[in-house]
């Protein structure tokens, strides 16, 4: 008898130090396939519990699939005795993309909510080209602020103030750079969450209205022109770009977006 609670205690604590030094590739083969291959964490090193890894997006599992790389890499920390408890305690930390520490609180069974902290994640707007059409045809340049307050995250509901911003933005298909400052505000709830767009400068002005429902059912309208008084050599540099965004209307093109 002595001899086998011997080994069961061996056993024990070989399962608790494989968990404990179970290495990051761990996680971004686990986030890999949760996602369909789209997010990997590429070069992983450290442990399951703190790592860091290179951020890679791509628009599908394809190989051959465009793919966008954040630049430096981003850590992470994971309380393995929350887990113990039913609890996931995450938090995420990069140099340049996340003004503060990312906190990510979640029950890992279902009743109750996932909290995250306010922050700002900074990144270049041209890693949207790895999440493939239009993107990819777009290649757009500039730096994308995403700015959210405390969010509460339900099974079925969204609960924070989140705004977005596109700063120097520019694009393969006009030599205008930049093109514009643009910000999308939303009224803090999903579903049922209200859009608006506005220019905050340039000479490209992008502005309207959406909703997004249950379901991530995207509407949005609007229009794309250039500011009234630009000059007339950076408007025609425009006008392949406005008419790729939406149907002429005018100097202008309409925005459609859902139905």
């Amino acid at each position: 008898m002595r001899k086998l609670l011997f080994v069961l205690a061996a056993v024990a604590g070989l399962l608790a130090t494989a968990l404990v030094i179970a290495p990051a590739q761990w996680v971004a083969s686990t986030l890999k396939n949760a996602t369909g291959g789209r997010v990997e964490l590429a070069d992983a090193s450290g442990t399951a519990w703190n790592g860091s890894a290179v951020l890679v997006l791509a628009s599908s599992p394809d190989p051959a699939a465009p793919r966008a790389t954040l630049p430096e890499r981003l850590s992470w920390r994971l309380s393995p005795w929350s887990l113990i408890v039913g609890q996931l305690d995450l938090t995420v930390t990069h140099p340049s993309a996340l003004t503060q520490p990312l906190a990510v609180r979640a029950p890992l069974l279902g009743g109750g909510e996932a909290t995250l902290n306010a922050t700002t994640l900074r990144l270049p707007a041209s890693l949207l080209i790895g999440l493939g059409a239009p993107w990819n045809t777009v290649r757009p340049g500039g730096i994308l602020l995403l700015t959210w307050d405390r969010l509460q995250i339900g099974s079925d509901r969204i609960q924070g103030n989140v705004s977005a911003e596109w700063q120097y933005a520019s694009s393969a298909l006009t030599p205008v750079s930049p093109m514009g400052h643009y910000r999308l505000q939303t009224n803090g709830v999903w579903p049922g969450t209200q859009l608006d767009l506005l220019t905050i400068s340039g000479p490209l002005e992008l502005k309207g209205s959406g909703t997004i429902a249950a379901g991530g059912r995207l509407r949005f309208t609007g229009r794309a022109q250039a500011m009234p008084g630009t000059d007339p050599g950076v408007k025609a540099q425009l006008t392949g770009l406005i008419s790729l965004l939406g149907r002429r209307d005018g100097e202008g093109a309409l925005l459609n977006f859902g139905g």
